[in-house]
């Protein structure tokens, strides 16, 4: 944890946290966090209470003050949870459901309706035509997102009419360059995307959850709070303050934030839980991941190991060297800006996470990306 050395009074914290008496973590070490363990008993026992107006919120509040922070235990109380109805798109004969409010799931979404529009399973699978389309469907559907601001479900569903899928569906098929961004109104750096963990779990009633939650950057703020374990995030700077955008942040708006996890079903039934990290990289890697599974028919495992591809601002893109060489020439040839990495595998492309549930048969079948820590437990 380098980065934090500068700063003592965070570093000692989160070494005692995270380091078994101080030493790096090796494969096969025991991390233990006993105050995190007395936090969370804490809040089973006392409720939501501890947090939002009891000891542990003063706690947060009292410390952060020593630090120079600004958070009241107003500002932790005010906080109201809101129930939103998720946004439902339908794509290949499956329902696709995700969160409607200020985050990736409308690109994602969209991203997909575009892309039904073109008959992919005919293509030769990785090729230039393929990558071609659903390149050009990503990047439409970003400039879509960042365009329109922080949607609401109403807004979203608008925003996704008939006419406008038509009209994103000429551009892909019209074969011009298409430039535009990726990320937020003005071009941002290219992000670390390793501090996002996905899950995604099915039960045997037929339940399905997936989850995505981010601490926002390399151990969110760095700031552990001394005896509760509790490491909180940083993701205020999610918020876009480049005058003049759409997604301007405001005193009171709901943080936007690129987290799309995913839950489809096919008539009332739930049959895929997908979800990953990856930044704005989220709703790009996984519409790459559901073609390959819809689309060319991959077995789940098959489908997230695929190879994928994160789009940057502009034209550029950073694609994973499984990809033949004479694709990429092509894509090239076509426009895009490729940068080939020297692995297949990388966390760039998320790292997902995915259940499927067979509606008739009851069988369940779990996959994890090799892009990052990830594996399928059946219990």
């Amino acid at each position: 944890m380098p980065l934090l050395e500068p700063w003592p009074e965070l570093h000692a914290a989160l070494v005692r946290n995270y380091l078994p008496h101080g030493m790096p973590v090796k494969l096969g070490s025991i991390v233990a966090q006993p105050d995190l363990a007395q936090t969370l008993a804490e809040i089973t026992e006392l409720g939501p209470e501890h947090l939002y107006g009891g000891k542990l919120g003063r706690r947060i509040v009292d410390y952060l003050a020593t630090l120079g922070g600004s958070l009241t235990l107003d500002d932790v109380i005010s906080v109201k949870p809101h129930w939103f109805d998720p946004l439902t798109v339908s794509y290949r004969g499956l329902e696709l459901h995700v969160p409607a409010q200020q985050c990736g799931g409308f690109q994602f979404a969209l991203t997909l309706k575009i892309l039904e529009g073109f008959d992919l399973g005919r293509l030769p699978k990785d090729g230039a035509d393929h990558l071609d389309t659903v390149y050009r469907a990503i990047r439409l559907a970003a400039a879509e997102r960042i365009a329109h601001g922080n949607l609401g479900p109403d807004q979203a569903a608008a925003a996704m009419s008939d006419a406008t899928i038509a009209r994103l569906r000429q551009r892909v098929s019209d074969g011009r360059p298409i430039t535009g961004p990726t990320e937020q109104w003005m071009p941002q750096d290219r992000a670390d995307p390793g501090h996002t963990t996905s899950f995604s779990i099915a039960d045997a009633e037929g339940n399905l959850v997936c989850m995505t939650q981010s601490l926002g950057s390399p151990f969110g703020s760095g700031v552990v709070v001394p005896g509760t374990g509790v490491c909180l995030n940083n993701h205020l700077h999610w918020a876009d303050v480049q005058p003049g955008s759409p997604n301007l942040a405001k005193p009171g708006d709901a943080l936007p934030v690129t987290l799309a996890p995913s839950i489809a079903t096919r008539g009332s039934r739930p049959v895929l839980a997908l979800g990953t990290p990856g930044s704005y990289g989220i709703p790009q890697t996984q519409a790459q991941a559901y073609v390959q599974h819809i689309e060319f028919g991959l077995p789940l495992q098959q489908a997230i190991e695929a190879p994928r591809s994160r789009l940057w601002d502009g034209r550029f893109i950073q694609a994973e060297n499984r990809i033949a060489p004479e694709t990429i020439a092509e894509l090239k040839r076509r426009g895009h800006e490729i940068e080939i990495l020297e692995t297949g595998w990388t966390m760039l492309c998320g790292g997902m996470q995915a259940v499927a549930l067979d509606p008739v048969t009851g069988v369940m079948t779990g996959a994890a990306d090799p892009r990052r820590d990830g594996y399928v437990i059946a219990l």
